[in-house]
């Protein structure tokens, strides 16, 4: 499969394909090289949220090269063999999922 193939699925709105493409050039180190990734960015996100998937994706790049180079497992065998049992994700279900664990729901800033 092409790493870009998903530009091609309709699976994924435009704002995910950018943020995926982004992450992409993150992580491959060639986001100077590809300036367009950005300026898609920019078409979908504000500052704040270009800056948040920037943090992520450059905070999980970090994480899986320390854990890789110290050789560290992140979950257990016994963990890994449970998502064997997976089939489907619903994306409604995970949103919901996401919502009530990680992401701000709308206006909660405003209610602090």
């Amino acid at each position: 499969m092409r790493d870009d193939a998903y530009q091609e699925s309709d699976l994924f709105t435009d704002a995910e394909k950018a943020a995926i493409a982004w992450a992409y050039h993150l992580t491959k180190y060639t986001f100077a090289q590809n300036p367009e990734a950005l300026a898609n960015m920019k078409k979908h996100y504000d500052h704040a949220q270009l800056v948040e998937a920037t943090l992520v994706s450059g905070y999980f790049n970090m994480w899986n090269r320390f854990t890789d180079a110290l050789e560290t497992d992140i979950e257990g065998h016994d963990q890994m063999t449970l998502f064997t049992k997976s089939a489907v994700i619903d994306k409604q279900d995970l949103a919901d999922f996401m919502n009530e664990c990680w992401w701000a729901k709308e206006g909660a800033s405003d209610e602090q």
